[in-house]
Parts: C-alpha cells; structure tokens; sequence
C-alpha cells in the first residue's frame, strides 16, 4: 500500500523512471488486495513492465504470474479480476487499438469494466478511490520509459473528489444489457476533431 501524501516524480532519469514503476506497483498492489474503484484516462495507451516479479515476492497478488515482469495491462486485468470497478477513456486513434483490443478481449465479460473512446483527452491520470496519479504522462511505453514527464501524486480527499466528478460528467457510458458482449460503449459528450501537434511526445 503506498502511504497518502503528495509526492512530485520526474521521469527524466533512471531513478525517477524506477520510482514510477515502484509508484504504480504499489497501487495496483494496493487496488488488488483492497478491490477499488478505478478510472484510467489517457490519451494514448500501450504497454509496459511496471512490476518486477522476477523473484517471486509479487506473487501473492496472481499465484499465476510466475517469475517475470508483469505489465500495466496485465495489472489492470488483474485489478478487475480481483474485484476492481475499472472505467478506461482512451483517444479515437488507432495507436490505441492494441491495448483496447486486448482489454476488450481479455475483460469484455466482466461487468465491471467499461471503456470509452473520445475524441479529446487532455487530462491523463490513473484515480483510484485512495490516490491520484495524474501529470504529462500518456500510459505507454515510451511515457514511462522515454520522454521526460512530470507526475504526481496525490492522496488529497478534495482532489480526488474532484477528479471524480470531473470523469463522471465528461465521459459517459452506455448502459450494458448484455455482459456476454465486449463494451462497446464509445460515448463521449465532446465530438470534435483532434488538435494537430497537441502532442509531441512517442507513443509507444
């Protein structure tokens, strides 16, 4: 479990790289011991190693995992599996297709799990119900290990809140009737075109 204080990390190093993905292993850690709702909002999305389990002493959150590095994705599907509420908002662009195929394929009968395609996304943070970890970062490959990012973390009951409600209102989900069908729920109150340059960052 990660301890609920404000902390600045920027990416730009090796050692901030490391605290990221020690941030992220904590809260997913967290989230699957203690299922939570979860929102991940995020312009563009691909995968990544996040927690190293090489040794084992992460298998007590998926006995299945074995001795490797476990990914972002697979600890989303974990989360879920274990209980989590998950909403996913990504950007309409097929530099996502990946991950939303994969999430679609490996959680699409979980009645839990919804997720929205939009056409603008400019706030990008993973909320869950205890912490927020928002900033410049798209949740990919090269915005974990690449670009020089700023994220922070937060564990401010108002923050959060207002993060909440924030999502609630911008991005909405269609009703699912049936849980035996992928979520393909692609609702978003904003339909606009996507900015030119918005940003210069690698994707993947």
């Amino acid at each position: 479990m990660i301890e609920l204080i404000s902390r600045d990390i920027m990416t730009k190093s090796p050692l901030g790289k490391r605290e990221l993905r020690e941030v992220l292993s904590s809260i997913f850690a967290g989230v699957i011991i203690v299922p939570q709702d979860l929102w991940l909002v995020t312009a563009w999305l691909t995968d990544f190693d996040v927690l190293d389990n090489r040794s084992g002493n992460w298998s007590y959150l998926n006995p299945d995992w074995g001795p490797r590095q476990i990914s972002f994705l697979e600890l989303l599907e974990t989360a879920v599996k274990s209980g989590c509420s998950l909403r996913v908002v990504v950007k309409k662009d097929n530099i996502n297709e990946a991950a939303v195929y994969r999430l679609q394929t490996n959680l699409g009968k979980e009645p839990s799990f919804r997720i929205c395609e939009s056409h603008e996304v400019h706030i990008k943070g993973l909320l869950t119900e205890s912490c927020f970890l928002k900033g410049s970062m798209n949740f990919t490959y090269s915005g974990a290990n690449k670009n020089e990012e700023l994220v922070s973390l937060t564990g401010d009951e108002h923050q959060l809140s207002n993060a909440r409600i924030e999502f609630r209102e911008t991005y909405k989900f269609e009703p699912r009737h049936d849980t035996t069908q992928y979520p393909t729920s692609y609702v978003d109150k904003h339909d606009s075109n996507i900015e030119e340059g918005e940003d210069e960052h690698e994707f993947f």
